[in-house]
Order: structure tokens, then C-alpha cells, then sequence
């Protein structure tokens, strides 16, 4: 008897079908401009989980992307994205074979018009929005430096929640702008799972420009459910010369930014209703050498209201640029906290070597705790990779082999064989 194939697998082979279906009816766009992007990964390795130890993976990954039409020419043009995985053998993941459709969706710009418009499958990143509709979007450049932009639909990360029967979102963003000196937005967010009202949000986001070269951006999100402010953030960036400051202030109250509700889209709902917030302030700094050679600095203190204390994390970047492409680099940090956990030095040192056609990669991290974390004192990773470059660089192949031991996993290791192909 053959399984029924997933919610998600099928969505993987809907992917396929669009990606076949523009190819074969070139009348949806102006333009004859195809671009595939495909990456094959192909992965091994084993984990020893408290429970089960031995655990071996051998899943093969394919990932696809299309775009179709020329957005300077033609008003109509395809976008598409999605994975697949097919284990090959292995007693690590649950399910043989799973998909995603991520985005897929017909847009509609003409430059000429000021308009905006997308149908399907798509991605909204603005204001308070950052969810995958199922739906339509548009945007549109109104007189007076205005800018309008809303969609509504069905939240795609629901769909296999209690089935997609009263889901729905919608929102929007209004925002003014003069341009070399700021922009101000408003924004408005309603998700439903199951007709509840899970998620209700509103925000202000604003970048300003600034004599000498300084800019200040910054939002605040507000919780019309639960009558809060879920999250702000800000930060400054002055350029003194060769060193650009860059100071910031994060704060999170746990009850209004995680929905408690049952939402696939907030994983973390189990931290609403502690009562717990979170601040981080702190900086950062970039020194600009010349062109070869940069530093930077960071600073981060964290303090939470209830539990887990206080924290502070300094860290310091090197990073030389041997030629156009090749680099290696340094990191020291030091973090001093409250927790044993947040009490630990950390050393990571990474590299990129280009020697056309072939380049290796090399990352590798030591933290040093100082007092043990089941049993351990200490956590690694390191990575290594190699790679070339065929046809023009329109296909890379890359095998790289990753280590880790730290408290959490004991002995993990990772080999990868990773094609990148590019057709444009």
C-alpha cells in the first residue's frame, strides 16, 4: 500500500508544475528573460541525542528558484521558490519525503503607473508584517511623497493547522517620504487561525537623514490584543572619519511580542504569559583601515525583567582582504552574565580562499565556558570546505565537512555536497 504523499510534498510538485507551466506559455509575459537558480545538497552525519545515540542522516535537498520576465520591460513577469527533501536512507527524520512551496506568484509592475501588484504565494516584509500570504499585495507611489500598500489572504504557515477554514490576514502599510531626508510609515497587521483573532498588531517605522552624514532609524510594534508594546528598536549610525558608530536599543516584552494562542506561526508562544521582558542596548563600531583591513567592536548588555539576570557580551572583528575575493578573519568575545550559561570566552577564526576555478572555506569556533554545562566546559565547531567553479561559474560544486561537540550534542559531524547552478 502506498502513503498518501504530504501537504507538503505536494505543495514542492505545484512548484514544479508553475516552473513548467511558464515555460511552455510564454503569452503571460512581454519578455522572453528566464532565470533558474538551483541548488542539489546532498548531506550525511550523526548525532548523539541524550536518548539515542547514533543517530544517522543521509537526506538529499533540491532547491529551486525561477523568474520569468523582464521587470525594466515587460508589466507582467513569474516568481517561484521551493525545496524538496528525500531521505536516502537514515533513522533521523520522521517523514521519507517533505516539501515547501515557499513563494510563487504572478506580479504585475509598470513603472510608468506606480503600481505594484502580486498574485499567489508571496513574502510581505514592511512595517509589522512579516508573513507568507496566500493572497494579493499591491503598492502604489501616490502625489505628495505618499506610498500605499496592502494584501489580504490566507497566512501560508497555517495551512496545515486544524485545516484553512477561518484563516485569514490582511494589513497594510502608509508611509511618507522625502527623498536625502526621511521616511515615516504606519502600519496595521490582523492574522486569524480557526476565525481566532490570534494576532493583532500595529506599527511605526522612520529613517531620517541628518547633517554630516548620520541617520537614525528605528520602529515600535503594538499589540492591539493585548494592550502593549511587544517590541522597539533604534539605532543611530554616526560616521567619524575612518570609523562609523553605530549605538542601539532593542526592548521585547514577552506578553505582547509571542502569541499564546495555537499558531504555528510563533513557535515560541510558551514564553508569552511570563511576564518576562528583555532590553538590549549597547554598540557598535567599524574601522575602516583602508581598503584591505576592517575592525569592528560590539558591545551588548541584556537585561531581563524577570529570571535569567543581566549580561553583557564584548566582542572584538579583524577581518583582512588578501584579494577581491579572499579574506580571513578573527573574533574574540567574552560574555559575563548571571547564568553559567551566559559566562564564557569565545575565539572563531574563518577564511575564504579564491584561486580560480577552485576556493576553500574554513570556520572554526572555540567557547570556553567557565564552569561546566553537563559536564562540559568547553563547545567546538569547525568547518571546512572545498570547491570549484564550472562552466563560466554558472555551476559550483562545493564539499565541505562540519564538526561540533558542545553540551547540548555530543560528536556531530556533517559532510556536504552542494551544487549551485545558474541559468540566466
Amino acid at each position: 500500500m502506498i502513503a498518501a504523499p504530504s501537504r507538503n510534498f505536494r505543495a514542492a510538485c505545484l512548484l514544479l508544475c508553475c516552473c513548467f507551466l511558464v515555460l511552455i506559455l510564454p503569452s503571460l509575459v512581454f519578455g522572453t528573460q528566464l532565470r533558474l537558480t538551483s541548488d542539489t545538497i546532498l548531506q550525511s552525519f550523526e548525532r548523539d541525542l541524550p536518548d539515542a545515540r547514533g543517530q544517522k542522516a543521509l537526506p538529499a535537498y533540491q532547491y529551486l528558484q525561477i523568474d520569468y520576465g523582464d521587470r525594466e520591460e515587460a508589466a507582467l513577469s513569474f516568481h517561484g521558490y521551493g525545496w524538496m527533501r528525500i531521505n536516502l536512507g537514515d533513522d533521523y527524520f520522521d517523514d521519507t519525503t517533505t516539501g515547501q512551496l515557499l513563494y510563487a506568484y504572478l506580479e504585475y509592475d509598470f513603472p510608468t503607473l506606480d503600481f505594484v501588484g502580486r498574485l499567489g504565494r508571496f513574502y510581505v516584509f514592511e512595517g509589522v508584517a512579516n508573513v507568507a500570504v496566500d493572497g494579493i499585495y499591491g503598492r502604489s507611489q501616490l502625489p505628495h511623497g505618499l506610498t500605499l500598500s496592502a494584501y489580504a489572504g490566507q497566512p501560508a504557515a497555517l495551512s496545515s493547522t486544524n485545516g484553512r477554514s477561518g484563516d485569514y490576514v490582511f494589513g497594510g502599510r502608509i508611509s511618507h517620504h522625502r527623498i536625502g531626508r526621511y521616511e515615516v510609515g504606519l502600519s496595521y497587521k490582523a492574522l486569524a487561525n480557526d476565525g481566532g483573532n490570534d494576532e493583532h498588531f500595529a506599527g511605526f517605522d522612520s529613517f531620517f537623514f541628518l547633517p554630516g552624514r548620520i541617520s537614525l532609524q528605528g520602529s515600535s510594534v503594538y499589540n492591539l490584543k493585548t494592550d502593549g508594546w511587544a517590541e522597539h528598536f533604534y539605532e543611530l549610525r554616526l560616521p567619524l572619519g575612518p570609523v562609523e558608530f553605530r549605538p542601539f536599543y532593542q526592548r521585547y516584552r514577552f506578553d505582547d511580542f509571542f502569541i499564546e494562542s495555537d499558531s504555528s506561526a510563533f513557535p515560541f508562544r510558551f514564553l508569552a504569559g511570563t511576564g518576562n521582558t528583555l532590553e538590549v542596548m549597547g554598540a557598535e563600531a567599524f574601522l575602516y583601515v583602508d581598503e584591505r583591513f576592517e575592525l569592528a567592536g560590539v558591545y551588548k548588555h541584556y537585561e531581563y525583567g524577570k529570571r535569567f539576570g543581566s549580561a553583557d557580551y564584548y566582542s572584538l572583528i579583524s577581518t583582512w582582504k588578501i584579494k577581491i575575493l579572499s579574506q580571513v578573519g578573527i573574533e574574540l568575545g567574552r560574555m559575563d552574565g548571571d547564568q553559567a550559561r551566559d559566562r564564557f570566552t569565545l575565539a572563531r577564526g574563518f577564511f575564504y580562499w579564491d584561486m580560480r576555478p577552485w576556493f576553500v572555506t574554513g570556520d572554526a569556533i572555540l567557547v570556553d565556558y567557565d564552569r561546566p554545562i553537563f559536564g562540559k566546559d568547553q563547545a567546538w565547531f569547525a568547518s571546512l570546505g572545498l570547491g570549484r567553479g564550472l562552466m563560466g561559474d554558472r555551476l559550483k560544486v562545493k564539499f565541505s565537512f562540519d564538526y561540533s561537540d558542545d553540551p547540548y550534542l555530543d560528536n556531530n559531524f556533517r559532510t556536504t555536497l552542494a551544487a549551485h547552478y545558474l541559468y540566466d
